[in-house]
C-alpha cells in the first residue's frame, strides 16, 4: 500500500522515482511545489499583508542560508574531483509580450558593496589546496578585495549575490566574516512580468517557451517569493 501510493504520487510529477535514487535524493520540482504550497496557504490563511510579507520573507531568508551553506560545504562533502558546478541564477535573456530581447546581466550595471560576514553570497570553491591556503591566509590576514579577480552579480529583490570569480578567497572570507567585494546589480523585478518557473526550468511568460534550465530549484522559489512579495507591497 505505501509503494502504491508512491506510484501514484511520483506518476503526477516530473520526476520520477527512478529520479530520485530510491527516494533519497530530493526532486525539484516536488521541493517547489511544495515550497510555493506553503506560500499559498499563507496567502490564503493570513489576513493582513504585513503577515504575509513577514512570513514570505522568513521563508526567503532561511532559503537562502540553506542554499549559500549547502554551496559552501560542497567541497567538504564531495570527493576531491568533483562534477558539481553552478550556473548562472537567471537566463542571460528575457522577452517582452512584443519579442523584444533585453539582457538580465547589464555590462554597464552598477556596482554594490557586499559584506562577506552579513550578506547572502553564492560560492562554490573546487580546489582543496586552493581553499586550504585561502583559509589559513585570511584568518591570519584582512580580506583584500581585487576588482580583477573578485567577480559577482548582486540580484536585487532576492538580495543575493552570485560570485564567479575568485572563489576560494570569497568562501574563506564569508567563512571568517571578514571583508568586502563589489558586484554588479541586477534588477530582478524587471523579470517579473516577463518569466516564470516551475523549479525545474524558467519559461517566457508570453508564449510559454522554456529560456533555459535552472542551476538550483532554490533560486526559483527565491524568484518566485520575491515576486509574491513586491506584488503585494505595490498592491493598492
Amino acid at each position: 500500500m505505501f509503494k502504491r501510493a508512491f506510484r501514484n504520487y511520483f506518476k503526477s510529477n516530473k520526476c520520477q522515482k527512478e529520479d530520485l535514487e530510491k527516494y533519497r535524493k530530493p526532486c525539484p520540482s516536488f521541493e517547489f511545489r511544495n515550497a510555493m504550497d506553503f506560500a499559498r496557504q499563507t496567502l490564503e490563511y493570513e489576513e493582513t499583508n504585513y503577515d504575509k510579507i513577514l512570513i514570505l520573507d522568513y521563508m526567503i531568508n532561511v532559503i537562502k542560508l540553506d542554499l549559500q551553506y549547502d554551496l559552501l560545504t560542497t567541497i567538504l562533502y564531495s570527493e576531491e574531483y568533483f562534477s558539481k558546478q553552478v550556473g548562472l541564477a537567471f537566463p542571460i535573456y528575457y522577452y517582452d509580450e512584443q519579442g523584444n530581447q533585453f539582457e538580465t546581466y547589464p555590462d554597464d550595471g552598477e556596482r554594490r558593496k557586499v559584506d562577506l560576514s552579513k550578506d547572502c553570497v553564492l560560492v562554490l570553491s573546487w580546489n582543496r589546496n586552493r581553499l586550504r591556503n585561502s583559509i589559513k591566509n585570511i584568518y591570519k590576514n584582512k580580506f583584500e578585495y581585487h576588482s580583477s579577480n573578485h567577480l559577482a552579480y548582486y540580484f536585487t529583490r532576492i538580495d543575493v549575490c552570485y560570485a564567479y570569480n575568485g572563489t576560494h578567497s570569497i568562501s574563506s572570507g564569508v567563512g571568517h566574516k571578514k571583508g568586502f567585494i563589489e558586484a554588479v546589480e541586477c534588477d530582478v523585478s524587471k523579470l517579473f512580468d516577463h518569466v516564470y518557473s516551475d523549479g525545474i526550468s524558467w519559461y517566457n511568460i508570453h508564449n510559454n517557451s522554456e529560456l533555459t534550465i535552472i542551476s538550483d530549484f532554490r533560486i526559483a522559489i527565491l524568484y518566485e517569493l520575491a515576486k509574491i512579495k513586491y506584488n503585494l507591497e505595490n498592491s493598492n
